[in-house]
């Protein structure tokens, strides 16, 4: 995935459930705050850098699944 933000639909897409896709969200939500980066508190903030996502799970590519 070369993109530099992520959502939760990118998550799924990448073969995360829904569930577990919006809880990833979450943790880096968390993450980038406790970085000093305090506009990640916001509820309705639904992006966060790859790199935050990364450090919640670990540095794992994240490729889109193909449908057949």
């Amino acid at each position: 995935m070369s993109k530099t933000m992520v959502n939760s639909e990118d998550l799924k897409r990448a073969g995360f459930s829904p569930y577990t896709a919006s809880n990833i969200i979450r943790q880096a939500k968390h993450y980038m705050v406790q970085q000093g980066y305090e506009f990640y508190e916001g509820r309705r903030v639904s992006v966060v850098p790859i790199q935050a996502v990364k450090s919640v799970i670990g540095d794992v590519e994240l490729s889109e699944k193909t449908e057949e």
